[in-house]
C-alpha cells in the first residue's frame, strides 16, 4: 500500500540563481501548468526526460507491482508543458530522487525538491562557500546568522554540519558520541587541501565552533589556525 510520496519538480528554462529563485519559479510553473484545468502536452524535452525515467523504472502495473518506485501512473501524465511534477515512494526517495536529479542535470533541465526547499541541480550563480547540515539542507555563501542558526541546532540526531569552499577545503563539526567524542562535546575538523592536511580539535562551547566556521568563511587563517589547539588527524 502506497501511503506516502516524495515529489520532485523538473523543468526546462534558465537556471535559477539560487534555492529561493527556484522555489519562486516552481510556484509560477505549478500555478500555470499543474494546478490548472487546461491540459497542456509536455514539451519534447520534458517528454524525453519522462521516457528516460521510464526506461529504467517502468510505470506501476500488475507486472511491476511494488518494484516500481513511482507513486502514480502513467508517469507521463505528471508532465505538462515545460514542467514535470512527479511523486515517488517515500521508502526509496533518497536513491530515486538523487538519480532523477542527475538525469535532469545531464539533460540540461532544472530539478527542485520542495521537501528540502532546495534546487537539486546547479544554480546559475557561482558560490564560494556551501554550508550543509545533517538533513542535507544547503546554504550557499551563508551569513554569520545563518551559520549560527545551523550550528546551534546540532543535536544527537542532527549531529554534524560541514562548510565547504569551492576548491574543496572545508571545516566540519560533529556533536557527541556519534562524532567520536564525549557527550556534550564538539569535534571540530578542518581540511586544508589533501587528506594529509586534516586537523581536529575538541570544544565544549558552541560559540567557539561558530567563530571557527565564520573565520573559515571570512578566509581568516590567523583566527582559524591560531585560536584552536589543532592536532593532525588521519582519515
Amino acid at each position: 500500500m502506497r501511503t506516502m510520496s516524495y515529489d520532485l519538480a523538473v523543468w526546462e528554462g534558465d537556471r535559477p540563481s539560487d534555492d529561493k529563485a527556484a522555489a519562486e519559479e516552481f510556484q509560477r510553473l505549478y500555478e500555470q501548468y499543474i494546478d490548472s484545468d487546461v491540459t497542456v502536452a509536455p514539451t519534447p524535452r520534458i517528454a524525453a526526460y519522462a521516457r528516460t525515467l521510464l526506461d529504467r523504472y517502468p510505470d506501476i502495473s500488475p507486472s511491476t507491482g511494488d518494484d516500481s518506485p513511482w507513486s502514480t501512473g502513467p508517469l507521463i501524465n505528471e508532465a505538462s508543458g515545460p514542467v514535470m511534477y512527479f511523486p515517488m515512494v517515500w521508502s526509496r526517495c533518497e536513491e530515486i530522487s538523487a538519480w532523477a536529479a542527475q538525469v535532469a542535470a545531464e539533460q540540461g533541465l532544472n530539478c527542485y525538491d520542495p521537501q528540502r526547499d532546495q534546487l537539486r541541480t546547479e544554480p546559475a550563480d557561482r558560490w564560494r562557500f556551501e554550508l550543509t547540515n545533517a538533513h542535507k539542507r544547503r546554504f550557499r555563501d551563508p551569513d554569520a546568522e545563518t551559520i549560527r542558526r545551523v550550528l546551534t541546532r546540532l543535536s544527537r540526531d542532527a549531529f554534524y554540519a560541514t562548510m565547504t569552499r569551492a576548491d574543496g577545503w572545508y571545516v566540519q563539526v560533529g556533536f557527541g558520541t556519534r562524532a567520536g567524542t564525549r557527550p556534550g562535546t564538539y569535534a571540530l575538523e578542518r581540511q586544508d587541501g589533501g587528506t594529509d592536511r586534516h586537523f581536529r580539535t575538541e570544544l565544549t562551547d558552541i560559540e567557539d565552533v561558530v567563530r571557527a566556521f565564520v573565520a573559515f568563511r571570512d578566509e581568516d587563517p590567523t583566527t582559524l589556525q591560531a585560536r584552536y589547539a589543532w592536532h593532525a588527524h588521519t582519515l
